[in-house]
C-alpha cells in the first residue's frame, strides 16, 4: 500500500497507518491474482478501505476453515476474534504484544482498520454481526434443503459485504444496493457450481437439496459423481438449472455501475463482466464443472490478459474528470 492511498483516505495516524498496510500484506499473502489488478481500478483514496473489507473477510474464513484445528478450536478462535472486534479496548486488546499467534496478530491490526473503515464510511455494526454470525454457519452446516435456505445464507456472507462495497462506490441511486446484492449473489452461486470438488472435502453441499432432486439427484449421486469427476446427464443437468440462476442474478446487476460516483464505475463494471466471462466459459463446456477449473484462476488469468487494461485507463480518466469526495478521519 502506498503512502498517497493512505494520505488520500485521510489516514495519519501512525499505528492505523500500520493496520492498513497490513490488510494490503494480508491479502498479498493470499496469492490472489485478482486482488492487486482489481484495487487500481479505484480511486486512490479507497483502496486502503477496500483493502480492510477484504482482509476482514478473509481472516475470518481462515479461522473457519484452518485445516490444522478440530472444529471445536476452529470455534473458539474464531468467538475470540468476534468478541475482541466487538468488545476489545484500544488501550488494551487491539495492541500488537498481546499477540501469542501469527493469526492473533493478524486478527488484532485487521479488526483495527476494519473498525476505522466501518466507523468513516457510516458501515452498521449490526450488518458486521449479520455477515460473522451467518459465516459461523461453515462450523457445521453441511448442506442446505431449499433455495429459500441457500438464499438467506448467501445474504448473510456475500450480500452484505457487496452492500459495504456499493457503500465505499458512493451510490448515485436507492436501487444500486439491490443490484450490488444481485451480483453478489450471481457471483457466489458460480463459485458454489466451479468449487463443488474443494467443498465437498469440507464435507460441504452448497447446492440446494430440492435442486438435487429436481434433476433427479440425490446428495450420494452427487458426492459419487464429484468425487469421481464424471459428469453424469443429472449433475449436468443441475450445473445448467443453477447456471441460469446466475444468469439472472447478473441480468439483475447490469447497470450497478451506471449508479455510483463516476470515479468508481470501474471496479463493479469489471467484477461483472468477468463473472459474464466465467459463466460463458463454463456453458461453453457443456457445464462440465470438471473440464478445467473455472474458479479463481480464471478471474486471474483474466486480469492478467489485458482486461484490466482499457478498465484501468477508463478508471484514470473517470478519476481525474470527476471529483472524489475528500476523506477527513484520523
Amino acid at each position: 500500500m502506498h503512502a498517497r492511498e493512505l494520505i488520500a483516505a485521510g489516514i495519519h495516524d501512525g499505528r492505523l497507518a500500520e493496520s492498513y498496510r497490513h490488510c494490503g500484506s494480508f491479502l498479498a499473502r493470499k496469492n490472489s491474482a485478482a486482488y492487486p489488478l482489481a484495487r487500481i481500478l479505484l480511486p486512490p483514496g479507497k483502496r486502503p478501505g477496500y483493502d480492510a473489507m477484504l482482509a476482514f473477510c478473509g481472516h475470518a474464513d481462515n479461522l473457519l476453515d484452518d485445516p490444522g484445528k478440530s472444529i471445536r478450536e476452529r470455534g473458539e478462535a474464531y468467538d475470540k476474534f468476534v468478541t475482541d472486534f466487538f468488545c476489545g479496548d484500544e488501550k488494551s486488546i487491539f495492541h500488537e504484544d498481546k499477540a501469542d499467534a501469527p493469526e492473533d496478530r493478524d486478527g488484532i491490526l485487521i479488526s483495527r482498520a476494519f473498525r476505522h473503515f466501518i466507523g468513516t464510511w457510516g458501515i452498521t455494526q449490526e450488518s458486521v454481526r449479520d455477515f460473522l454470525l451467518t459465516i459461523r454457519g461453515d462450523l457445521f452446516i453441511t448442506g442446505f434443503q431449499t433455495y429459500g435456505d441457500l438464499h438467506r445464507y448467501m445474504e448473510g456472507v456475500s450480500g452484505v459485504p457487496t452492500r459495504w462495497v456499493n457503500t465505499l462506490l458512493e451510490p448515485q441511486r436507492d436501487d444500486a444496493a439491490h443490484m450490488a446484492t444481485s451480483l453478489g449473489y450471481g457471483l457466489y452461486l458460480l463459485d458454489f457450481l466451479t468449487d463443488l470438488q474443494e467443498d465437498l472435502e469440507l464435507g460441504r453441499v452448497y447446492l440446494p437439496v430440492e435442486d438435487l432432486h429436481r434433476c433427479e439427484l440425490d446428495r450420494a449421486g452427487l458426492e459419487q459423481a464429484v468425487r469421481a469427476a464424471t459428469m453424469t446427464e443429472p449433475l449436468r443437468a443441475l450445473v445448467r438449472f443453477e447456471a441460469e440462476r446466475v444468469r439472472r442474478h447478473f441480468d439483475e446487476a447490469e447497470d450497478w455501475w451506471r449508479h455510483v460516483h463516476p470515479s468508481s464505475r470501474e471496479l463493479p463494471r469489471q467484477y461483472l463482466a468477468l463473472g459474464r466471462q466465467t459463466l460463458r466459459q463454463l456453458l461453453r463446456a457443456d457445464c462440465d464443472v470438471f473440464h478445467q477449473r473455472l474458479s479463481g484462476r480464471v478471474w486471474g488469468a483474466a486480469w492478467a490478459h489485458g482486461t484490466t487494461g482499457l478498465s484501468y485507463l477508463r478508471a484514470r480518466r473517470d478519476q481525474r474528470k470527476y471529483q472524489v469526495r475528500p476523506l477527513v478521519t484520523a
